[in-house]
């Protein structure tokens, strides 16, 4: 089971930034997952928040600003001990494109559509070579087609909150291998009936309900996306 850190060491230090994802590297994290915007002038910015307020401290829309403008703002401004730019996708593949290490990129498309950012996302993949080292996944099912569109031997994956009727057929009907659910909504029998159809599960936890990494792995997942990468190594060895 794949050790993935959710924004980073989101559990530990300000989430989305270079330092979080530094310091899952640093405990033993096989990846990381972040989220990706757009800015005004086009770039492709990690932050989780279509707007600055909980992680910045200001109220402004990512989607109103440039990345210059938004190079301006702590993504740290809650922590005393840090101060941290919010970071380019750019700047993430530049630090992760020689490193033994998994990306998980987070399309945000939901609130706000941001036009093009498929198309943009899969250029900076292109130019950096991380095709075989990324999977994009997005809750907006319709941003994951666009990528399958663009290229479909990358590793995509339907994000999911809601419990599906059918989440097998659905998956199939659309010719996708990876789903990406809360690790809550599953038990090992509907792991097991993922992996007999080839579909690869990478649950997703939510520390509103206590869990524990030895009974996630006994359920099967073939990855877990949590806030402590830490934890993950102590508790499984």
């Amino acid at each position: 089971m794949l050790n993935i850190a959710h924004r980073g060491f989101k559990g530990s230090y300000p989430e989305n930034t270079m330092l979080a994802f530094r310091k899952a590297v640093e405990v033993g994290a096989d990846g990381v997952e972040f989220d990706v915007h757009l800015t005004k002038d086009g770039h492709l910015v990690i932050i989780h928040d279509e707007n600055l307020i909980r992680t910045c401290g200001v109220d402004v829309l990512v989607k109103d600003l440039s990345l210059a403008e938004l190079k301006k703002y702590d993504a740290a401004f809650a922590y005393e001990a840090y101060h941290e730019e919010i970071p380019s996708l750019r700047e993430y593949f530049a630090y992760a494109k020689d490193l033994d290490l998994v990306t998980n990129i987070e399309i945000k498309n939901g609130l706000y559509f941001y036009e093009g950012i498929e198309e943009k996302l899969y250029a900076l993949i292109k130019e950096y070579s991380m095709e075989d080292k990324v999977i994009i996944s997005s809750f907006n099912h319709q941003s994951i087609l666009r990528m399958k569109e663009l290229d479909d031997s990358l590793a995509l994956a339907f994000l999911e909150e809601s419990i599906l009727v059918d989440p097998i057929g659905y998956l199939k009907d659309h010719a996708i291998k990876i789903y990406h659910p809360i690790a809550q909504t599953f038990d090992k029998a509907l792991v097991d009936k993922f992996h007999e159809e080839g579909i690869t599960v990478n649950a997703w936890t939510s520390d509103k309900v206590p869990y524990d990494f030895k009974e996630l792995n006994d359920i099967g997942f073939d990855a877990i996306i949590s806030d402590y990468p830490d934890r993950f190594v102590r508790e499984l060895g």
